[in-house]
């Protein structure tokens, strides 16, 4: 199911003729959301992203902000998920990516070795009082072959519980609850918390 991972190279390089997905199919129908319960405390819900129809997303990158020391972190500021059509082994490839925060780098490509994204954990920091809070700094997927997969991510805060996962198709939409810049002087957190949408 979707292309293997070991066709690494050919995904690449499709993705340089690939497409921003940018809210073109928001209307695309799921069968449920995914979440977990050890998000952030901060910001608000934005707005979903979702790849084309017959599309599943098989890779992700996450925008991480290194640690800065004494200076205002915020670890992972947004997370991109890479679609791809089921059952071709040429697609074009959809990038999908709701709100994301300012700060950070695009880290590069983590994909399945097959199949699609199917669950996920969030590794979060606590709230941590009048020291710098960082919220969400890292992400895990489960593929629908079984792997776990991870890519970069900050060093602070602990994995949750998994969410419940898929159980046919994969991963095909995603929203994220964001903590707005707030300016110099106030403690950012950037990413709080994300839920992932399943079609068939």
């Amino acid at each position: 199911m979707g292309i293997r991972g070991s066709e690494g190279a050919k995904i690449t390089f499709l993705y340089m003729f690939g497409r921003e997905a940018n809210g073109t199919f928001t209307n695309r129908r799921y069968y449920y959301s995914i979440n977990v319960t050890n998000g952030g405390p901060w910001g608000t819900w934005t707005w979903p992203d979702m790849c084309p129809e017959d599309y599943y997303a098989m890779g992700y990158s996450v925008k991480v902000e290194e640690y800065g020391g004494a200076s205002d972190d915020t670890g992972l500021n947004g997370i991109r998920l890479f679609c791809i059509k089921n059952n071709s082994t040429n697609s074009a490839v959809y990038t999908i990516e709701s709100d994301s925060g300012k700060f950070g780098q695009w880290s590069g490509i983590t994909w399945c070795p097959t199949g699609f994204l199917t669950a996920f954990q969030l590794k979060v920091e606590v709230p941590q009082g009048i020291v710098d809070d960082t919220a969400v700094n890292s992400i895990k997927f489960r593929c629908s072959s079984g792997a776990i997969i991870e890519g970069t991510g900050g060093s602070f805060g602990d994995y949750g519980g998994w969410s419940r996962a898929c159980t046919i198709g994969g991963l095909c939409g995603i929203e994220t609850k964001q903590d707005p810049y707030h300016g110099v002087f106030v403690d950012d957190t950037a990413l709080n918390d994300v839920r992932f949408f399943c079609c068939d």
